[in-house]
């Protein structure tokens, strides 16, 4: 059977015309569609992402910044004498004195905003409290208050012997839910009562339920596990009203084989995507897990709302492709009939004289013989008589080409000779590179192909015990899984990843390079594995570790406290943030390197950056300013809470029995940043100052700069 368009040129160019013209502009806008799709999917991702870090990274601070505060005020002499006289008055009956001394407790619940505080002997005695509620007096053990958060916390910090938290649940004196900090009071190494906070649920939730950015339906969600294995929202919900007072259950137990996101952040397992939510409304949302609270977090926007922009621009862009494709066919139509009726004209004159067998001329009237089509007229009437002369033509030119080819021949095999001595030196080449540059190969999983003799070397391993292995055999444990991410995500892409690697070698020992891991590609143009060639800079990564290190103390040296200051300086400036600083200086130090020598005084030095690095937070800079004065660049850090650091780092110096020398003190001087501070010398100098003032006043004691 013929096909329809077959029969026709006219058909046949209008096939073609639509094969060539409309099927790649759809399938260009199908293309286009999906990447668009992909695109707004991926800023999703990333900006969920970013918004639930820092809810994170909120939540974690201000519950560790009440752990650790809580734990400095359990420190405080005063705490422990106001613990004993409670104690002693309870004991006695005379409840009308509990509140003589209570203005320091008041004055930090002002300052911190904590809902409420609690003094707590062993049996579980509710001694004293800001609120006055009607929690005073009861006992923990025994008492109605017994299966509450308030005496959870205090039996698990009793018995642990740390800082424990509780999650949300009602708590009758307060008729409202509420969490619970405590911590031990010791004395002379002994449990003498517990401390604890009634945290403020109206100042969490300031700083995590915030929608903006979120559009209409976008909503942070948290949750925690009950004892029955249902998930209650922890915080207040922006589709359910009053969900946080009343419990609201986001998946009961008996679903818990659905995995929404609340669930797989409380199960450990970090991370983004499509899903559905509460609601079983489908959702892009970004889970984590909040270890401080024991919380499941998730930041979360309808799918719909998401992709609302891609849907509108895929409408238009439409709409843009039929006006398109509609002008092309008109096009199209009027072309094919420009060209398509000479052609017939020429096509019945054709057949004409092949049936006469004659060679003549060709005239039409409605042929323009001064065009393309008259020329193929004219063309045709001299193809007869030029046919024998193309004959001869031919006969001579392939004389001709043999005498070409025989040339030709000589040529390549000269070619060939020249091209096995080029392979020889590449050979040569090859053989260099494999000995002295650290090159290797992986497939689309990671897992290793090939590795050069200089990787081998550097590594440690042979190359039997690396082919087949993956490149975590060479993974230092200091590097987070983070830096892996980052960089797995940016080769998938198709993209290079350069950067420096902390690697670990056979034998234990660790060595760094610097490293540019890029994708291969097959003939289809698809990602088929990954080379990697690196340089060897573990001289250069110590000597710059060394650059900023004092080499007693092993903590920074007094170029890397300027460095940071400036960081600081701009941070405080352009965030509005503060900072602050402490300066201390060891009390008679002199007489220590006069009495018993300098290495007996060096030692003093070490033992005393131990104790302050082993007293102050991850995010804190120490440095050793000069000869025996440290001083610390405390980040997002007012005076006061500075200050009360100040005095737990002086009191655990006091407390601490020095080899040789025995005991030893220091004095402290602390100040904040200012906004007319433009450099560190007036901060410095401030804190200087402080110290100079405790050293007047007797020394060993912290003195808060008031300029």
């Amino acid at each position: 059977m013929k096909k329809w368009y077959s029969s026709n040129i006219k058909n046949e160019i209008l096939l073609w015309f639509f094969i060539v013209s409309i099927l790649p502009l759809l399938f260009i806008f199908i293309l286009y569609y999906f990447n668009l799709k992909s695109d707004y999917e991926q800023h999703a991702q990333k900006y969920l992402t970013q918004i639930l870090n820092e809810k994170v990274k909120i939540t974690n601070n201000y519950i560790n910044n009440l752990k650790s505060q809580l734990e400095t005020i359990s420190l405080f002499p005063i705490t422990k004498e106001q613990l004993k006289k409670y104690k002693k008055d309870f004991s006695t009956d005379k409840l009308k004195n509990i509140y003589q001394e209570n203005q320091f407790f008041e004055n930090l619940l002002l300052k911190y905003n904590y809902y409420d505080m609690f003094v707590i002997d062993t049996k579980g005695d509710v001694l004293y409290t800001v609120k006055k509620e009607s929690d005073l007096y009861e006992n923990l053990l025994s008492g109605p208050l017994k299966d509450s958060g308030l005496a959870w916390v205090f039996k698990k910090s009793k018995s642990s012997l740390k800082t424990e938290i509780s999650t949300f649940s009602y708590y009758a004196p307060s008729s409202a839910k509420a969490s619970f900090i405590a911590t031990p009071i010791f004395d002379k190494n002994k449990i003498i009562g517990v401390l604890a906070f009634q945290i403020s649920e109206k100042e969490l939730f300031k700083m995590i339920v915030n929608y903006e950015g979120l559009g209409k339906s976008g909503e942070i969600v948290a949750g925690y596990l009950d004892k029955d294995g249902n998930i209650i929202s922890a915080i207040p919900l922006r589709h359910v009203k009053d969900a946080f007072e009343n419990s609201f259950v986001l998946q009961s137990s008996s679903k818990s084989n659905k995995k929404i996101p609340v669930r797989e952040a409380l199960e450990g397992k970090n991370g983004c995507g499509i899903s559905v939510d509460y609601r079983d409304i489908k959702i892009y949302a970004a889970w984590k897990y909040v270890q401080s609270l024991g919380w499941g977090m998730v930041v979360k926007m309808d799918y719909e709302e998401i992709m609302q922009p891609a849907y509108n621009r895929a409408l238009i862009n439409l709409l843009i492709l039929f006006f398109v494709t509609l002008f092309i066919v008109i096009a199209i139509i009027i072309v094919t009939k420009h060209i398509v009726t000479p052609v017939d004209i020429l096509i019945k004159r054709v057949k004409s004289l092949s049936n006469n067998d004659t060679i003549g001329t060709i005239s039409d009237e409605r042929v323009e013989l001064n065009n393309e089509i008259g020329t193929l007229f004219k063309t045709f009437n001299d193809m007869s008589k030029s046919l024998y002369n193309s004959r001869k033509i031919i006969k001579d030119y392939a004389t001709e080409l043999e005498s070409k080819v025989e040339l030709r021949t000589k040529e390549l095999q000269i070619s060939k000779d020249e091209l096995e001595k080029t392979n020889e030196k590449m050979k040569r080449y090859l053989d260099v590179i494999d000995k002295y540059v650290i090159t290797s190969s992986t497939d689309l999983d990671g897992i290793i192909t090939e590795v050069s003799e200089a990787f081998c070397k550097i590594s440690g391993y042979k190359k039997a015990e690396l082919i087949g292995k993956k490149h975590d055999i060479l993974r230092h444990p200091a590097t987070e899984n983070s830096f892996y991410e980052e960089l797995w995500e940016t080769i998938t892409k198709g993209k290079i990843w350069h950067g420096e690697i902390k690697n670990l070698k056979k034998d234990g020992s660790y060595y760094w390079v610097d490293a540019i891991v890029s994708p291969t590609f097959n003939k289809e143009d698809k990602i088929e594995g990954y080379s990697s060639i690196r340089q060897d800079i573990t001289d250069r990564k110590r000597a710059q570790k060394l650059s900023i290190t004092d080499p007693l103390t092993k903590i920074y040296n007094r170029i890397h406290l300027e460095e940071s200051f400036k960081e600081e300086l701009n941070r405080a400036k352009r965030y509005k943030t503060n900072f602050s600083v402490i300066l201390l200086d060891i009390d008679h130090f002199k007489e220590v390197n006069d009495t018993y020598g300098h290495d007996i005084g060096d030692e003093v030095l070490i033992d005393i950056a131990k104790i302050l690095k082993q007293n102050i937070r991850a995010t804190d800079i120490l440095g050793r300013w000069g000869g025996e004065e440290f001083l610390i660049i405390l980040p997002q850090t007012d005076i006061l809470e500075t200050g009360l650091l100040a005095e737990k780092l002086r009191m655990a110096i006091e407390n601490n029995t020095f080899d040789k020398i025995g005991k030893k003190t220091c004095s402290f001087g602390v100040s904040e940043f200012k906004e007319s501070d433009e450099s560190s010398k007036n901060i410095v100098k401030r804190a200087d100052n402080a110290l100079y003032k405790a050293k007047d006043l007797g020394r060993n004691r912290v003195v808060i700069s008031k300029e």
